[in-house]
């Protein structure tokens, strides 16, 4: 009885302990207080770090972004230079093609007489420098004239033949680029056209011939052989396939070795070109190779420039296709 009357009086002094005094503390009231300075100083750290991380990625950025521009500046400052170079050089070469003309033609002109040699030194000059820009064809005729009573005529007519063929080839690998071509042998005998494959001959020759997308037929006809001037009169007839509607065109024209692709040409629609070309002439066989080249205008000689009419109209259809392909392009693609 003693004993249980101190257990109820022990519970009653805790009972009756003043409001005042501080419970214990546990295991998760010591770890938070142990942890609380802690997280102030690693938030402390992580704004440093972050702070030096940020500074540096900004100064790493403006060193990239210095950098870029003066490389951007020096890559401005050397274009400009070589235009200004590249400039000055076609200035200077302008200037000297304008003299260098201006001497070989004076030199043709001027009164007084002239040798043979000189004559074929200065037609060689001309020719080599200036065929992609002048029809030299009359000069290459007068020569000829010229030296017909020469005791060395065999070696000019041979010089002349020789600069002809060298001018023609190079023509002909600049149009070729861009160009569609065929070949034929001649009968300047007979006015046919020989078959590649030995059947009988024809009066002419015909091939489909495409360039940008436009579709040609070329038909060539053999209409008279002069052996005397290596020259063929030959009849072009040029129908054109296009959007469901054909044209056809005629035109006849002589052909000799001194005609040039590049200068001496038919012009066709659409800023296009036909040439036909006297590879060989041989007379005593009696046959004539030609090459017959549809081209791009682009390809033609300095002086053959395409009309306005043409121009306006390659930009039209560039502009028509780039809004063509726009909205093609913006369009996702179904999957």
């Amino acid at each position: 009885m003693a004993e249980t009357r101190r257990d109820h009086r022990g519970e009653n002094d805790r009972e009756d302990e003043p409001p005042g005094k501080t419970p214990a503390r546990d295991s998760w009231d010591k770890l938070g207080i142990i942890l609380q300075p802690v997280g102030g100083l690693l938030t402390a750290i992580a704004v440093a770090i972050l702070g030096f991380w940020t500074s540096s990625y900004l100064r790493e950025r403006e060193q990239h972004e210095a950098a870029l521009r003066e490389r951007l500046q020096m890559s401005e400052t050397n274009s400009r230079l070589y235009s200004e170079l590249t400039s000055k050089r076609e200035e200077s070469e302008s200037a000297l093609r304008k003299d260098m003309f201006a001497s070989i033609i004076n030199s043709f002109l001027r009164e007084g007489p002239a040798t043979p040699e000189q004559k074929m030194l200065n037609l060689e000059l001309l020719v080599y420098n200036f065929h992609e820009s002048l029809n030299l064809k009359p000069l290459f005729v007068h020569i000829e004239r010229e030296i017909k009573g020469s005791p060395r005529r065999t070696e000019y007519v041979t010089r002349l033949e020789q600069v002809a063929s060298e001018v023609t080839k190079k023509q002909m690998l600049v149009i070729e680029e861009g160009a569609q071509t065929f070949d034929a042998t001649m009968n300047t005998k007979k006015l046919s056209f020989l078959a590649p494959d030995g059947e009988a001959e024809a009066p002419f020759v015909a091939k489909d011939l495409e360039v940008e997308g436009i579709r040609r037929n070329v038909r060539i006809e053999a209409l008279r052989a002069d052996p005397e001037t290596q020259q063929i009169q030959v009849r072009v007839t040029i129908r054109t396939i296009e959007k469901g509607s054909a044209d056809t065109t005629s035109t006849e024209l002589w052909v000799g070795r001194f005609d040039f692709p590049m200068i001496d040409n038919t012009r066709l629609p659409h800023d296009q070109r036909l040439a036909v070309v006297l590879n060989n002439f041989d007379v005593r066989r009696g046959v004539a190779d030609i090459t017959v080249a549809c081209f791009p205008g682009k390809y033609a000689g300095l002086r053959e420039k395409p009309y306005y009419d043409e121009v306006l109209a390659k930009l039209l259809a560039v502009n028509r296709v780039a809004g063509d392909a726009g909205p093609a392009a913006a369009k996702p693609s179904a999957k």
